[in-house]
C-alpha cells in the first residue's frame, strides 16, 4: 500500500506513535457523519471542490489519476503542511505522492491491523507488551528494518523485517519472533515459505495466528501454499495509496467486507455509468485523509460490489481487481482461473505467468527446488485445455521482481 514514508526523523517510536495515537483519537471522538463531514471539509477546504461541486457523494465528480498528476494542488486542503507523506507503487503508471495529516497516517499505519484483528475475529489477549504483534516480510530493496509499538493491540510490535538474509538465519529470526500476524504481499511470504523450505524446515516450529496478505492478487492456489505451510487461516485485504484501507475477507472466506467508517465505494461501469451495485471499476471515496482527499476516484481496481444488505455494510461478492477474467488465446479465450486451478497447484511448481506477445503465448514458470521438475505437467495440461495453441515455455529463476507486484495473466 505504501511504497515510500517520509516523517519527522530522529524521532522516538514510542512517543511518536502516543502522538499519533492521540491524534487519531481526538478526530474519531469528534467525528459524526463522516460523509457529511468529508462533503463539509471538501466545499470549505479543498480548492478543486469549492463554490459546491455536489451537495451529496453523487453529486461530485468521478476523478482519476491523470488529474491529480495536472491539478494536484487542487485536491490538497488549503493550509495543509502534511506532517507525512506516502508514495504509491506506480503500477498504473508515474507513482501518486500523496500528504497525510497525523490523524490519517495512524489510521493507515496502525488503526489498520485494529480493523483486521476486529474483523478476524482475534481475541485481543492474543497480543502482549513487548512480543511481535505483526510481522511484516518484504522483499523490497533498500528497505530498512524497523519495529513500531501497536496501541490497539495491547502495546504489541509491529516489526518489519526483509528478506535479505540467509536461508538459515531467516529461520532462526522468525522461530525467535514468533509473530502473530504474519504480513504481506502474497510474493512476500511465499518468498518467505521458500527460503524456509529451502532451508530444511519443512514444518515450522511455530504459527502465527493470522496470515494478512494485501498489495496484490491472491490467487488460489498461492492461497494454498501459504495457509498449508504455515497452518493459519488468512485475511486478504484490499488497500492503497489513495484508498487505505478499503476492504478484506474474514478468515480464509472469498467475500471481501467494505470498512464503512473508512471509505465508500461505487462501481463504474464499461459504459462510464456510475451504480452504488453490480460490476466495473471501483470509485473509492476515501473519509479518513484531510490533507489530501480522494473522492469517486477510479482506483482501475475491477470488482462485483454488493451495496449492503440488512447490516448496510458493502461487501464485495468478487475482486479481480487489475487481474483478468479470461485469457484471449490466439485459438480462443479460458477463464484465468481455470488456468490458475489446472496450473496453479501442480507438483514441484512456485508460480507461473501467460503473457501474450508477438510471438505467440508464453508460459513463464518457476521451480520451488524441492519437488519434481513441473515442466511436462505443464505442457500435458496446456495440450489438453488448449490443443490448437502454440505455447513458448520459460523457466525462470523468479516472475515477480523485488518489489514489485504480481501480474499473472497479461
Amino acid at each position: 500500500m505504501t511504497t515510500t514514508a517520509t516523517s519527522g526523523a530522529g524521532l522516538d517510536p514510542v512517543q511518536e506513535t502516543d502522538r499519533l495515537h492521540r491524534a487519531w483519537s481526538h478526530r474519531s471522538a469528534n467525528l459524526g457523519d463522516p460523509v457529511a463531514d468529508l462533503l463539509g471539509h471538501l466545499h470549505d477546504k479543498v480548492p478543486y471542490y469549492r463554490g459546491g461541486r455536489g451537495g451529496r457523494l453523487p453529486g461530485l465528480p468521478v476523478v482519476d489519476r491523470a488529474l491529480y498528476r495536472a491539478r494536484g494542488d487542487e485536491f490538497r486542503a488549503a493550509g495543509a503542511t502534511p506532517a507525512y507523506t506516502i508514495t504509491s507503487s506506480g503500477s498504473t503508471g508515474e507513482p501518486l505522492e500523496v500528504g497525510l495529516d497525523e490523524a490519517a497516517w495512524y489510521a493507515v499505519n496502525y488503526h489498520f491491523f485494529h480493523q483486521i484483528v476486529e474483523l478476524a475475529d482475534v481475541p485481543m489477549e492474543t497480543f502482549h507488551a513487548g512480543s511481535v504483534a505483526v510481522a511484516f516480510v518484504s522483499n523490497k530493496p533498500s528497505r530498512r528494518a524497523v519495529v513500531r509499538p501497536l496501541p490497539e493491540l495491547r502495546h504489541g510490535l509491529y516489526a518489519r523485517v526483509q528478506l535479505a538474509a540467509p536461508a538459515a538465519d531467516l529461520a532462526a529470526l522468525f522461530d525467535r519472533l514468533r509473530p502473530a500476524i504474519l504480513y504481506g504481499k502474497p510474493t512476500y511470504l511465499l518468498d518467505l515459505r521458500l527460503a524456509l523450505l529451502q532451508a530444511g524446515v519443512t514444518c515450522p516450529t511455530w504459527a502465527p495466528r493470522l496470515l494478512l496478505t494485501s498489495g496484490e492478487p491472491l490467487h488460489s492456489d498461492d492461497r494454498a501454499r501459504l495457509t498449508g505451510y504455515f497452518g493459519a487461516p488468512l485475511v486478504d485485504a484490499l488497500a492503497s495509496t489513495e484508498g487505505g484501507l478499503i476492504a478484506a475477507t474474514r478468515p480464509d472466506e472469498p467475500e471481501y467486507e467494505v470498512f464503512g467508517d473508512n471509505v465508500r465505494l461505487e462501481v463504474r461501469t464499461g459504459e462510464g455509468s456510475v451504480a452504488a451495485a453490480g460490476e466495473g471499476e471501483l470509485l473509492v471515496t476515501n473519509l479518513i485523509y484531510r490533507d489530501m482527499v480522494f473522492a469517486r476516484y477510479r482506483t482501475g481496481d475491477r470488482a462485483v460490489l454488493d451495496p449492503g444488505r440488512a447490516d448496510g455494510i458493502q461487501r464485495l461478492a468478487r475482486l479481480w481487481g487489475r487481474e483478468p477474467q479470461e485469457v484471449r488465446f490466439r485459438t480462443g479465450p479460458i477463464l484465468a482461473e481455470t488456468l490458475t486451478r489446472r496450473l496453479g497447484f501442480l507438483p514441484g511448481l512456485a508460480d507461473f505467468q501467460v503473457r501474450m506477445e508477438p510471438v505467440g503465448a508464453v508460459l513463464r514458470w518457476m521451480p520451488d527446488g524441492i519437488g519434481a521438475d513441473p515442466e511436462p505437467a505443464l505442457r500435458e495440461v496446456m495440450a489438453e485445455l488448449l490443443p490448437r495453441e502454440d505455447v513458448r515455455y520459460e523457466r525462470c529463476a523468479r516472475i515477480t521482481p523485488l518489489g514489485g507486484k504480481k501480474r499473472r495473466f497479461g
